[in-house]
């Protein structure tokens, strides 16, 4: 019995069970009360399993919340790959396709938006890469500016430009975890708030 245990947590597929199993744990208890025996639990299968894929509960963390940015990051880039111009109506495309997966993944939204604190430096490097990615991207949306009369005015409009980008970022994210239980947008219906969205975040982007 030990020797097929031991065979079955080696399996590839048991790694990929842990780490939607911990994105569950992580995303309900937070990092500091999570446990690997909680983990275990929860995708089926021994704590010995989870060892023999992860060092401990930073690594499995970090693992977790890779996943969770890469799906993220492919939502993303196939509503607008890299190499496609961005403009209002592609803007409204990529926020409803992100908004969507959120929808479908509340576990995955949570995890960013709650449980980031307290982590890992490894993790906070992890979202900073991410968000440093997203950023670079939603300068595509920005109008190519009139160019600078000299040094001090582009540095302030690059300074201006990456606010833009980031209260755009914020905005698209945070906005899930408001809408949650009694939050402050919980009254307001899904279309009205996807909408707002899509507009605020144009009018974020156009005037940067």
């Amino acid at each position: 019995m030990a020797e097929e245990h031991q065979r079955s947590a080696h399996r590839p597929s048991r790694r990929s069970a842990i780490v939607n199993a911990a994105i569950r744990v992580f995303a309900r208890q937070g990092f500091a009360d999570a446990s690997i025996q909680t983990v275990a639990a929860e995708a089926g299968v021994a704590p010995t399993a989870v060892y023999y894929h992860f060092a401990g509960k930073d690594e499995l963390f970090e693992a977790a919340l890779r996943q969770v940015l890469t799906s993220m990051y492919d939502v993303v880039v196939a509503a607008r790959a890299d190499d496609e111009p961005g403009d209002p109506e592609i803007l409204g495309h990529v926020i409803t396709a992100v908004w969507r997966w959120l929808e479908t993944h509340p576990e995955a939204g949570a995890l960013v938006n709650h449980h980031l604190p307290g982590a890992t430096t490894r993790a906070r490097a992890l979202q900073d890469e991410f968000e440093r990615m997203h950023v670079a991207r939603a300068f595509a949306y920005i109008s190519p500016p009139a160019p600078p009369r000299n040094r001090r005015s582009a540095a302030a409009r690059h300074a201006s430009e990456t606010l833009a980008a980031r209260t755009f970022i914020g905005l698209a994210t945070l906005v899930h975890p408001m809408r949650a239980g009694d939050g402050p947008l919980a009254a307001n219906s899904e279309r009205a708030l996807l909408g707002g969205l899509i507009d605020v975040s144009t009018r974020i982007l156009e005037v940067a």
